[in-house]
């Protein structure tokens, strides 16, 4: 359990920050310059706010009050920074065990670490001959072995391109289920939809949250902070079966069956569905000759007006969808909560994120 509540400031900046979160993967999200990494530099030790406390599983790092601050080399808290600081005029192994030897742990679990991270053909090669992705995934591993009971990940995809994301992202999801708790700093909707338990937001001078990121993505200030133009639903479901002739996934997604185009993903395997609430229309019997491939059978749980529209707020056992529809459809459908609807998605308009 990380438990925080402090005031920052630096010279024309502040930030109050309030929140608690036991979840395995923690994201502070929000825009370059919100005030992310000073949130972890908080936690981490490496910063002291005007007031406040931090604690972590019950132990108490920090707390103006009482006039305590265990020093950052205390805590017992791995720090991956944007870049990935490797030493370069040493191997990846040697980089890897630096952090052990420092502090004379024996047995280092290197062998398990480089699994993990899928590091090892890499162990005898220096920094100069690795890729932005592997470097990364270096910098993780020597963290990691310094046995750290909270990992902070600060943006840990930030400056990679596409290919170079897609590559680390599996080790991400891996380092999630096997690793410690981690604190992942990151303004990517992608990166939260597909690893966070929980996200903290950050912005206008606050870091409050740790909700589930579809309550996050929900609120205008995360739309704002994302730069979207309407909510997302963020959805999991599980893969069900594969078919290569028509190029298409299904998935179950709380006993509705959904489909995707083609994915590389073990049947059986959970993933998040994310589904921008335009991309989602409504009929109130299902359209025959539709081009949509998925037509989910739901009902209103709520209507919402806002400056671009109409928020429909949708529910069909453990499903929640969202659509923004006009006000004119809204009025000629004669949308109401409790009104049963047929709810239209192509499948090319959600993004997977397995």
């Amino acid at each position: 359990m990380l438990e925080v509540s402090a005031h920052i400031a630096r010279d024309d900046f502040s930030l109050e920050v309030g929140f608690s979160s036991d979840a395995r993967i923690t994201c502070l999200f929000g825009r370059s310059g919100a005030g992310k990494t000073t949130v972890a530099e908080l936690v981490a030790g490496l910063i002291h706010p005007v007031r406040g406390r931090v604690l972590l599983d019950g132990e108490v790092l920090f707390d103006s009050d009482a006039g305590l601050s265990v020093p950052a080399w205390k805590r017992r808290i791995g720090y991956v920074f944007q870049d990935a600081r490797l030493f370069p005029h040493m191997t990846v192994r040697d980089n890897l065990l630096y952090g052990p030897r420092r502090s004379g742990e024996l047995h280092p679990a290197l062998d398990q670490a480089a699994a993990l991270l899928g590091l090892e053909g890499l162990l005898e090669r220096r920094p100069g001959a690795l890729s932005g992705g592997e470097a990364r995934r270096v910098a993780i591993g020597r963290a990691l072995l310094t046995r750290p009971r909270l990992l902070i990940l600060d943006e840990p995809l930030a400056g990679l391109d596409g290919a170079r994301r897609g590559d680390i992202l599996p080790y991400l999801d891996r380092l999630a289920r096997d690793g410690p708790p981690i604190l992942y700093v990151s303004h990517s909707v992608e990166e939260v939809a597909r690893l966070a338990d929980r996200v903290v937001l950050v912005g206008d001078g606050r870091a409050v949250g740790a909700e589930p990121p579809d309550a996050t993505f929900d609120r205008l200030e995360a739309e704002a902070a994302a730069g979207l133009s309407a909510p997302l639903s963020i959805l999991n479901g599980r893969v069900t079966a594969h078919d290569p002739a028509g190029n298409a996934t299904r998935i179950d997604l709380a006993g509705i069956p959904f489909l995707s185009p083609l994915l590389d993903v073990v049947p059986g395997e959970r993933l998040r569905v994310v589904v921008d609430a335009r991309d989602v229309a409504l009929a109130l019997t299902d359209p025959i000759g539709a081009s949509f491939q998925n037509r989910l059978p739901m009902r209103i749980a709520a209507l919402e007006l806002r400056a671009d529209g109409v928020l429909v707020r949708l529910e069909a056992g453990g499903l929640r969808l969202k659509a923004l529809v006009t006000r004119q459809a809204s009025e000629q459908l004669g949308l109401a909560p409790g009104t049963d609807v047929i709810a239209l998605v192509k499948a090319t308009a959600a993004a997977r994120y397995a």
